[in-house]
């Protein structure tokens, strides 16, 4: 197989260092290779139309019952038990 980009070096040398092109930024790059992604002129609808459909049943009341009684944050350590 031939690829250009991999090259063997001895296992106990150190590896020879890639230069870096400081013409060009990674954006260029990405350009030039082929590699960049136009960016979609209509963007996507972000629900499903059939979750807007769901939504309307689910109730949207946030509120919620707050137990008075709740008095798990007041511990009381019986010392005479210890």
């Amino acid at each position: 197989m031939q690829n250009p980009s991999l090259r063997q070096e001895p296992r106990y040398e150190p590896a020879r260092v890639i230069p870096v092109n400081k013409d060009s930024s990674i954006i260029e790059w990405l350009e030039r290779t082929g590699r960049l992604i136009p960016r979609e002129k209509e963007e996507r609808e972000l629900i499903p139309e059939d979750e807007l459909e769901l939504s309307e049943f689910m109730d949207s009341d946030d509120t919620y019952d707050i137990d008075i009684d709740d008095d798990d944050d007041e511990v009381v350590i019986d010392e005479d038990a210890l």
